[in-house]
């Protein structure tokens, strides 16, 4: 059983995509960042500490492709190419199994593995990157939903407009002798994406509430 329970690592931003040996690059998934905890027993946390097993219930797969694991991702609805955020939100509010379980066949889930933090029972986040990234494929299968990130090494400008260019947010770079900052927003770890901005006038607000 796993009896350490950890919050995401969080990047910061960066201003511009860039190149450089030392560093791996990744999708910026638009999606849910969650931790799973796989032994006999599975358990998905969303940043928030929520459990999603309930809510998406294709992902008990997981249990099937590894054992006593910690592992971090993103959960995504793909659509067309890239990450549908408004569907996967849609599948987190479902309220009963059997909407979990209808939703599951209309609007089936990814998630993307890109990190391990504990196997066996061993703390892995205070190895490099670079070594957790060996563990994670030396560790897990993929299956029908379950994937590991490919990063790319070095190019990171090349990749970036390539992402762009499919319609995808950005991308996150990662230092590759970085550990893993539990909870922390590092610079180890830098979000490119595109801001957009507009002139507006407002009118009214609505309190914001915490995203899963």
């Amino acid at each position: 059983m796993n009896r350490n329970r950890y919050e995401p690592m969080l990047a910061k931003s960066a201003p511009a995509p860039f190149d450089s040996k030392d560093w791996i690059f990744e999708i910026k998934w638009d999606g849910i960042r969650a931790i799973s905890y796989i032994n006999d027993n599975l358990s998905i946390r969303s940043r928030n500490g929520k459990e999603l097993v309930d809510s998406f219930p294709e992902l008990e797969e997981l249990k099937s492709l590894t054992h006593g694991a910690v592992l971090d991702g993103e959960i995504v609805v793909i659509r067309d190419g890239k990450a549908d955020f408004q569907a996967v939100m849609e599948r987190s509010r479902a309220s009963t199994p059997r909407e979990s379980s209808q939703m599951s066949h209309e609007s089936p889930t990814t998630y993307v593995l890109f990190d391990i933090l504990e196997k066996d029972g061993r703390p892995l986040v205070g190895l490099a990157l670079h070594e957790r990234k060996r563990v994670l494929k030396e560790s897990v299968k993929e299956g029908k939903h379950i994937v590991l990130s490919v990063p790319v090494e070095k190019d990171g400008k090349v990749y970036y407009e390539a992402a762009r260019a499919k319609g995808i947010e950005g991308i996150v770079a990662k230092k590759k002798d970085s550990p893993y900052e539990s909870g922390v927003g590092s610079r180890s770890w830098l979000k490119v994406k595109k801001i957009l901005s507009c002139d507006s006038v407002v009118f009214g607000y609505t309190e914001a509430r915490e995203v899963d």
